[in-house]
């Protein structure tokens, strides 16, 4: 009888460890999900958790100090710009690695790797599209430019060492808790996933177009009602540059291509598109107060960028100072430097205005 018990109790243990260790479905193995050293309750942090140490990395060229304030908003103060982007890159993955690296799925059309096809396949076609989108493809070409230029590529080069000296130290137990929740391990950061991470910014600050609209209406009324009902600049409009302004004719004047295939040019015909557009309302402003219009004398900057709010934000504050610059402001997890911000001696802030760059293509597959 006690062998039976034995028996028993021995199948059922197996039988445990087994089903405990794999998914089910799309839940994460529970054994490794619980576990108390290894499992969610590792993600748990105390509210007045202490960030002091020292720590060392071979890829440093100089000392280097970190202080976070009483809003955890870090402030670097390194000798060198390499050594700042290292440790910008290092203090983006340790807060937000699982935010910069799922944007790069999403621009890349990977997300059904981590998601599986979705409901009715909605990520799985997300990825379709930014595939036929040609984002990877864009990224590639984004990258060769950056590094050609020799301090942007080394300044790439330097942040993602750091997201890497992050991951290469990054125990079980330290997983952010969405790689637990879905189950897989980051991956090494490349200097690709940045350029993909900024071309998703472009992608997502596309602004509002009327290609199709604008061509149906184009094949509809004659050229001259068309230059009437849709003038290149409303008459309401009051731009910074004075009106009457004169400009030294361009010195590149476009011609339409011989063998030009395009509904614009060449048919009368109509379209219809069928692809979700953006948002029209998708922009941004800014304005300044003059500093005849403020208690300290000085101007004021404001900037609206007009991005979603998410949670964790879009954006990381920050200070970096070097001997050759000091400035202060928000960053992209996934991108080095500051974004919008300002330094000793000016503040900028970023504008999407109303900017046609989308065009569309019909294609006939054989």
């Amino acid at each position: 009888m006690r062998l039976a018990y034995f028996l028993i109790s021995l199948v059922i243990t197996i039988a445990l460890i087994v089903i405990l260790d794999k998914p089910i479905g799309s839940v994460p193995p529970i054994g490794k999900f619980i576990s108390p050293q290894h499992g969610f309750w590792q993600n748990a942090e105390p509210v007045n958790k202490d960030f002091s140490g020292d720590l060392s990395f071979p890829q440093l060229n100089n000392a280097a100090e970190v202080y976070f304030d009483e809003r955890m908003v870090p402030h670097i103060f390194a000798e060198n710009e390499n050594d700042a982007w290292f440790i910008q890159g290092y203090l983006h993955a340790k807060f937000r690695l699982w935010q910069m690296e799922f944007q790069t799925y999403a621009a890349a059309g990977r997300l059904s790797e981590v998601l599986g096809p979705g409901p009715d396949s909605a990520y799985l076609n997300n990825d379709r599209n930014m595939r036929r989108v040609g984002m990877v493809f864009g990224a590639k070409k984004s990258l060769a430019e950056m590094e050609k230029d020799s301090l942007t590529g080394k300044q790439i080069n330097a942040y993602t060492a750091g997201i890497n000296s992050y991951i290469e130290q990054l125990t079980r137990a330290e997983l952010p808790l969405e790689y637990r929740l879905l189950n897989y391990y980051p991956e090494k950061w490349t200097n690709l996933k940045t350029a993909l991470f900024l071309k998703y910014m472009s992608y997502d600050l596309t602004g509002y177009e009327t290609d199709i609209e604008y061509t149906n209406a184009k094949s509809f009324f004659s050229t001259e009602d068309f230059n009437k009902l849709y003038p290149l600049m409303n008459d309401s409009a009051s731009p910074i540059v004075p009106r009457g302004t004169e400009f030294a004719p361009p010195s590149v004047k476009p011609l339409m291509p011989a063998t030009a295939d395009s509904l614009y040019f060449n048919f009368k015909d109509t379209f219809q598109v069928l692809a979700s557009k953006t948002d029209k309302d998708n922009g941004s402003n800014n304005w300044v107060a003059g500093g005849t219009k403020t208690k300290s004398g000085r101007p004021i900057l404001c900037n609206d960028p007009h991005l979603g709010l998410n949670l964790p934000s879009l954006w990381y504050e920050m200070q970096v100072n070097t001997p050759s610059f000091n400035v202060y402001g928000v960053s992209f997890p996934g991108a080095p430097a500051i974004i919008i911000g300002f330094n000793d001696h000016i503040a900028w802030g970023v504008t999407n205005a109303a900017r046609d760059v989308r065009d569309y293509y019909k294609i006939n597959f054989k």
